[in-house]
This record gives C-alpha cells, structure tokens and sequence, in this order.
C-alpha cells in the first residue's frame, strides 16, 4: 500500500508541473555543474535534481575522467540526457553515444546544440546481442528508467503508464564496424536492466576496451533479462583486472586473482536488494 501511495504522488505531481507550465510547453532548461541540460518537465528524478541541486552525478564524473585520455574514443551507452556525455566529452577525442527512446533522443540532440558539443556521434538504438525490434517503455516520471519490455513485469516498472513502442536494437560489435566507428577505449553503460544483452553482442569492443563504468541493479537482472550474477559477470571480468564500487569506495577487487571475492560481495548486494555503481579497469 505504501508503494501504491508513492506512485499516485509521484504521478499527481509530475501531473501538475505539466498543468502549471501549459500544454504546449515540453521541457525546461536546467543551468548546471553537466552543461546546460534541457529535460521533459514531467521527469521527477534526474530533473527534480539538476532543478535542486544543479548538478547530476558529479562525483561519478570526476571518478571517470581521471581513466580517460585526450585521445580516447569513449562509448556510452543508455545516454539520457547527456549529464555524463557533456562534461566528459571534453576529456576525450570522441563519444559514441546510444540512446534507445526516441522522446529522450530529441532532448539528447537539444542539449548537444546548447552545449555547442561538436565530438559526439550518436544512434537513436537499444543495443543487445542482435540486430531486431524490441518491444520498449519510454517511461514519463523517470525517464531514465525507459527500458526493453522486462520478462517480468513489475509495478514499479509501469507505475506511470509508459507507452510501449518498438525500437530498433543493435550488436555493437556489428554495428561499430558496419559504421567504422572508432574503437572504444572506455565503456559506460545504464539501460535498465538489458546490460546482459548488449554485453553479448559487444565482446570485441569490450576486448579493446580499458575500463568499463556500468550500473549494477538485482531487480533488473532478476525480472528484465532474467539472468544471474554469475551469468552477468562472465561476460565481464575476463577482459578487466579491478573492480571499484562507487557506493562504497572502500570495496576494491583484484578480480584477476580473486574474483570469487567480488562475486560474493555482489551477492551479498543482491540478498540486501542494493544497487551500485562499478568500474571495470585494466
């Protein structure tokens, strides 16, 4: 019950900022540490914090950069906005940047022009392990949260009556070459759950890659792909040798030499339905 009165806050409010702007206005602009960031108005989650606080993830920005060199080709994949594409694509010769919801994308090309951002190539595709259409929520109060249809649906996946649409899913290893892209010599990735997917279909880039900055959600792998730890991670730690946790920045994992360790701590994660930052390293 206290979920469901949550939910119909959240929807009421977000209900309001639309009402109190008019219906013919679509977005705001946000003046912040990222860039100045144009969003939809009725986001309440990385919206409500650039508005309050002016600045989204800085920490993990500042963490990032030091891996990054002015030469390096940096992916990022599940873009949103740009909060992380913007200041670090000053860091680097170029990004390639992935964004799967079309509604997002529009405001991901705004922010690029306002920014005046000239290094940045990017797709309006979800990426996995093939080339297909997938069934995909473009959700309204967060919409950082879009995401591929879970296979197993959740409330709190559809709380704020997202609209399903089709989107075009692409192997990034397929399509990098396909498009003579650069390599990439770091990876950041958040789309919700279907990580599982595109690590599939990018072990090549991950290959070549030196680090590799993800997101790491237990109910997104346990509903929205439906893999496990075990699973997920061995298409990672074979092609990196350190762990950091972004949460707690005293866990750090030698994974060469014990990645039993950091399984079992990510486990531990997953029994107390924790979430958390990581950054893969060579």
């Amino acid at each position: 019950m206290g979920k469901q009165l949550k939910y119909m806050f959240l929807k009421l409010k977000s209900f309001l900022r639309k009402k109190i702007l008019g219906k013919y206005a679509i977005g705001v602009l946000y003046e912040t540490k990222n860039g100045n960031i144009a969003a939809p108005i009725e986001d309440l989650m990385v919206g409500k914090k650039l508005g309050c606080y002016g600045e989204y993830n800085m920490s993990e920005i500042n963490t990032i950069k030091d891996f990054i060199k002015p030469t390096d080709t940096i992916y990022i994949v599940g873009v949103h906005w740009g909060t992380l594409l913007i200041p670090l694509s000053k860091y680097c010769e170029k990004v390639v940047g992935y964004e799967a919801n079309p509604k997002t994308f529009f405001f991901l090309e705004t922010n690029l022009l306002i920014n005046k951002i000239s290094n940045v190539l990017l797709f309006n595709n979800a990426a996995g392990d093939t080339s297909k259409k997938m069934k995909f929520y473009t959700s309204i109060i967060n919409s950082g949260g879009s995401k591929i249809k879970p296979k197993i649906d959740k409330q709190m996946y559809v709380y704020d009556d997202p609209d399903t649409i089709e989107v075009d899913m692409v192997a990034i290893d397929e399509h990098s070459k396909t498009n003579n892209l650069n390599e990439a010599q770091g990876i950041i990735m958040d789309i919700e759950g279907a990580e599982y997917y595109a690590l599939q279909g990018m072990t090549s880039v991950l290959k070549a890659s030196r680090f590799l900055y993800i997101e790491y959600v237990p109910h997104h792998l346990e509903n929205v792909s439906c893999t496990s730890n075990e699973d997920f991670f061995s298409l990672i730690l074979p092609h990196y040798n350190t762990a950091r946790f972004m949460n707690d920045r005293s866990k750090f994992f030698d994974i060469t030499n014990d990645s039993d360790m950091f399984l079992s701590y990510i486990n531990t994660l997953k029994d107390a339905g924790k979430s958390d930052d990581i950054l893969f390293t060579n």
